[in-house]
């Protein structure tokens, strides 16, 4: 084993290179927040332009789909959807009721620090809602809050926070952009709550954190940009700033007079409501002139609540805002160098939907997912097209393969950070885990591409990503453990069937696992572990070990 592993490690880099073209409880104290229904679009037909066909999908077709929309592809995926079209498994997932983390949290056996990553697990694994919940994932690693910054004792604020992305990532941008900024979470993380009007007797001038990155980071960048993402410039070919220090300066100021809903006292509350949104003290906002973004004035005499509302509005209404968020999203489920008509394409959408509307998430997930590059950029664009998975997926992909007969309450693995270097509401900062500029050096960097997932992988990283994969498919399957009661024991009855016929095991395990895109070499390599584990007993072994080493290969590394 030891020795397959590590030859093929080797040439790990050069493939993916190539491809890539209240307490710490479990919130048993707070009441679980009421949830408002999920949003959905009204599930309009492909507004896109350049869609591609409707078709009903082979299974290998049908894993392109299930491994950019999903956390990974199920045996009853594969068997059950064959043979459907695209946008009728969009419009079917789309319909169907949201699976928020609070409900899990409230109802979890256990009252660990960390419950609430053990939740994630459960619900990226089992919950039917899949593409709501890998929406909601990626704009978690937009809209970026951390537990990792002295948040982590909060995990029913953490949980409700998450329950936001979920609920609005069919919703609008707009409404979605007034909740987060009124979370208590992320008026703690990026420190709005509390900010106070300027005060010169006390040197106080309000804090810029929130205003700095829900500018950069939230909305609309530091560049102004074409519809095809690409950068406008200036006469000498400089990008456009989209502001400046004075128009931070003014959102500061917006911002201001905001804090906890049940807080007693403005600068040093005892009382803190970390799942109600922020409520306005007039007495700390200010109520002067502010110009923000292309000149929109805010008059003098507004209060907080009108302030606030003004300022979305005009960020919102942004030119930018459209190829910012729509690259982000696609970048985050389909491929990292999509082209500018891609982009092109779906901005159009959600700068105005079917109906009318600016901003519609639903009608942009399902314009990105439908397009024609989307569904056939493997084809048309080999080189470039692709992306690297992220540490998170490449675990649940392997479990939602084999799924499990239970989870057990007591299962945990909320440490996922110390190994993957990644975590659901776990990002080191608020740019996320990785930059989606990052671009590998060499024949990436060379050629103009980015690979954003490659900032957190190294030959370090690689290792420990391996191990774990390992440990869960050698060590953790139904015919070694019978009660894994802290892990997530695969079940491997159906390859166990097939353990006689190897082609069939090998095509079964192909398709489940790269959606038929297994190279000779991996099979090869795959069958010659396989022959030298050829002892009593040995069925199980060989079955998990093919599993492992497909799984731990580059093939499985790419989504393409």
């Amino acid at each position: 084993m030891k020795s397959t592993l590590f030859k093929l490690l080797p040439f790990a880099f050069l493939l993916l290179a190539t491809a890539c073209g209240d307490g710490g409880g479990a919130g048993k104290g707070t009441p679980k927040p009421e949830q408002a229904p999920a949003i959905a679009p009204a599930l309009p037909e492909t507004e896109v332009s350049n869609a591609a066909p409707d078709d009903p999908m082979s299974q290998e077709s049908l894993f392109r789909l299930l491994e950019q929309t999903t956390f990974g592809v199920s045996p009853k995926d594969l068997n059950q959807l064959s043979g459907s079209s695209p946008e009728n498994w969009i419009d079917q997932q789309m319909a169907l009721p949201a699976t928020y983390m609070s409900d899990g949290l409230y109802e979890a056996k256990n009252d660990r620090w960390n419950e609430y990553v053990n939740v994630w697990w459960r619900n990226t694994l089992t919950a039917e809602d899949q593409l709501r919940q890998r929406v909601a994932f990626a704009l978690s690693q937009i809209f970026v809050i951390s537990a990792s910054n002295g948040l982590g004792d909060e995990q029913a604020g953490l949980a409700n926070y998450y329950d936001i992305l979920t609920r609005h990532a069919f919703g609008n941008y707009r409404e979605l952009l007034e909740e987060i900024t009124l979370n208590p979470i992320m008026g703690e993380y990026l420190s709005m709550k509390g900010n106070h009007k300027p005060d010169a007797e006390l040197n106080l001038r309000p804090d810029e954190n929130y205003a700095r990155e829900l500018l950069q980071l939230f909305s609309i960048g530091l560049s102004m940009l074409n519809d095809d993402g690409s950068t406008i410039n200036d006469s000498d070919g400089v990008p456009m700033p989209t502001y400046d220090q004075d128009t931070v300066e003014a959102f500061a100021h917006v911002f201001t007079g905001w804090h906890f809903a049940n807080a007693e006292h403005f600068r040093w509350p005892k009382n803190k409501d970390f799942i109600s949104p922020m409520v306005a003290w007039p007495e700390f906002h200010d109520t002067g002139e502010k110009v923000l973004l292309n000149g929109f004035v805010i008059p003098a005499g507004q209060t907080a609540e009108k302030d606030l509302e003004d300022a979305l509005d005009n960020i919102a209404s942004h030119p930018n805002v459209g190829p910012f968020i729509v690259k982000h999203l696609i970048t985050k489920l389909v491929t990292s160098n999509p082209s500018p008509e891609y982009i092109s394409d779906v901005v159009q959408v959600f700068n105005k939907n079917a109906q009318g509307e600016r901003g519609n998430l639903g009608s942009t997930i399902k314009a990105l997912l439908m397009h024609s590059e989307a569904r056939e950029g493997h084809l048309t664009n080999p080189q470039t097209f692709g992306k690297t998975k992220e540490p998170l997926l490449r675990i649940t992909q392997l479990w939602r393969a084999f799924p499990p007969d239970a989870i057990h309450p007591d299962f945990n693995y909320g440490w996922v950070a110390e190994e993957l270097q990644q975590s659901p509401l776990g990002s080191p900062s608020v740019f996320n885990f990785f930059s989606p500029d990052f671009s590998q050096p060499g024949r990436i960097r060379n050629d103009g591409l980015v690979s954003p997932e490659f900032e957190i992988i190294d030959e370090t990283s690689m290792i420990s990503l391996t191990s774990r994969l390992l440990s869960n498919s050698l060590w953790s399957h139904n015919y070694k453990f019978t009660n894994g009661s802290s892990r997530i024991v695969l079940n491997i009855d159906h390859e166990m069937e097939l353990e006689d016929d190897r082609d069939a095991l090998l095509d079964h395990l192909d398709l489940l696992l790269l959606g038929g895109r297994m190279t000779a070499d991996l099979r090869l390599e795959v069958n010659k572990l396989m022959d030298s584990r050829d002892y009593k007993n040995g069925a199980s072994q060989r079955v998990v070990e093919a599993i492992f080493l497909i799984v731990s290969s580059p093939e499985a590394a790419i989504q393409r």
